[in-house]
């Protein structure tokens, strides 16, 4: 009839409007223009939907599989067009959005059902009752039951469907945000083939208990089509309550998978980071040695060497103008082992150190105006950790870009706070990852990348502390400023 027409172009409106939004939470995305591939993706599915609903209207209840197939490889085929390939993620959103929507026919039909069970009753008391059929004769009433009815059918069924739709919406949007890793965002985790399997297993399962049911809900008695409902009352309840935690149960395997993987992500980075913790506390003995005898090498080359020019001077030797040229190389030589920082600690005076002379040979300017602050009680390890990532994320920025390039770190006390800030030029360039709190790593191998601001973020939580990102534009260049806070530890033993 008409109306079931309608209902259907409704329904099949409102899921191609979901199922985009619901891909694209998943999928990057290939078109420009959202609004126009959204319109375009919506009528697509519509005319899909009508297509194979046309298509297997001949077909009886228990040929529903033949009905689900063709839905997803519309499905498969759209994102084949609008959306970049990932198949692992793009079986994961066919499936669980199918499986949701076919298992809750099962959450609405038992109240269209209750309903017309206790519809008809009531129209056959109305032609049994002899006050209405005085009223109303036998034929008026046949003609009101006949409209009613055609009203009562349209208004129960989009009831319906309309609760089947946003069930629907709502149990996609808590797999969605669920699904979305929020240090990395839905697109920073790329999915292995056993992870598929994780995700797979349970819409699958849900689509063939959906299937099962279906065998089950209908029966045939003498030629005519039984309802489960009607043989099992007691299913009016029962599957919808089975429906909704067959839901939940792919709900829940997103959430445990998404544990899972936050929890392998921290294991890693937690063994990684004591790993590199016991190494660099270790170079950092070897290298404060070194420091110190550089600093004594340094002391004692100088004076022998101005020793040595005053008694060439006091002999008046003839070659004394050679020797004097020489010692004068040796005293530049010399003066490359100090450092241009004294910073007030060896770590942080070799980090600034190199620091300048990468930059440069890269033509980078770089201006430090750093101090440790040692009344704050910081261990020397997380400043060096903050100060050496900062700096090369510093440096590989400048690096890619063109002409004027510079470099600005400083520290600061404000009262119990210590404050580091490394300023730098960048191409303007910066990712972020849907709900994510750090830019991501812009190199291919992000596993082995990507971990400095991170690893920063660690060391200022350490100290209760945390970092910000400004971004900001000075004379046409693009600059980008870190500032890590850090709770000084002046008041703990």
């Amino acid at each position: 009839m008409p109306e079931q027409y309608i209902i259907d172009f409704l329904v099949y409106i409102a899921n191609g409007w979901i199922s985009f939004r619901y891909t694209e939470r998943f999928l990057h995305e290939k078109y420009e223009n959202r609004r126009r591939a959204l319109l375009i993706w919506t009528l697509i599915y519509t005319a899909g939907q009508f297509a194979v609903s046309e298509f297997s209207g001949a077909w009886s209840p228990y040929d529903r599989l033949l009905n689900i197939i063709p839905a997803m490889l519309l499905l498969f085929v759209m994102q084949h067009f609008f959306f970049e390939k990932d198949f692992a993620k793009q079986a994961f959103v066919i499936t669980s959005f199918e499986a949701g929507w076919e298992i809750l026919r099962f959450a609405v039909s038992p109240m269209a059902h209750a309903i017309f069970s206790v519809w008809s009753p009531f129209w056959a008391w109305l032609f049994q009752n002899e006050a209405v059929i005085s009223f109303l004769p036998q034929e008026a009433l046949l003609s009101l039951m006949e409209g009613t009815n055609r009203i009562a059918v349209f208004v129960v069924i989009a009831l319906c469907r309309g609760m089947q739709v946003g069930i629907l919406a709502l149990y996609l949007r808590v797999v969605s945000k669920r699904f979305i890793y929020p240090k990395s965002g839905a697109h920073g985790y790329e999915i292995k083939p056993h992870d598929s399997m994780f995700l797979l297993i349970p819409c699958g399962a849900v689509l063939f208990i959906d299937l099962t049911m279906r065998l089950m809900a209908y029966s045939l008695d003498n030629g005519a089509m039984m309802l489960v409902y009607d043989r099992v009352p007691s299913t009016l309840v029962l599957l919808p309550l089975v429906s909704l935690m067959l839901l939940g149960m792919i709900i829940s395997s997103v959430i445990l998978f998404q544990n899972l993987v936050q929890y392998k992500d921290e294991e890693q980075k937690r063994v990684l980071l004591e790993n590199r913790v016991a190494q660099v506390h270790k170079e950092i003995e070897e290298l404060t040695d070194i420091y110190e005898d550089i600093r004594g090498l340094r002391h004692d080359l100088g004076n022998h060497i101005a020793g040595i020019a005053a008694c060439i001077r006091k002999s008046g030797s003839d070659c004394g103008g050679e020797l004097e040229k020489y010692l004068s190389r040796m005293t530049d030589t010399v003066a490359r082992l100090d450092f241009a920082d004294s910073t007030g600690n060896p770590i942080t005076d070799i980090i600034l150190h190199q620091t300048r002379q990468q930059a440069k040979r890269k033509g980078i300017g770089f201006s430090a105006d750093f101090h440790f602050a040692r009344e704050a009680g910081l261990d020397a390890y997380d400043v060096s950790v903050i100060l050496n990532n900062a700096l090369q994320n510093a440096l590989e920025a400048c690096e890619k870009m063109e002409g004027k390039r510079a470099i600005e770190v400083r520290s600061y006390m404000r009262g119990k706070f210590f404050f580091i800030e490394v300023e730098n030029d960048f191409s303007g360039e910066l990712k972020w990852e849907k709900q994510a709190e750090l830019p991501s790593t812009m190199k291919k191998e992000k596993s082995l990348h990507g971990m400095g601001l991170t690893n920063m973020r660690r060391c200022a939580q350490k100290y209760h502390g945390d970092i910000d990102i400004n971004i900001s534009e000075h004379e046409g260049r693009h600059r980008f400023r870190i500032i890590v806070m850090l709770h000084a530890r002046v008041d703990e033993d």
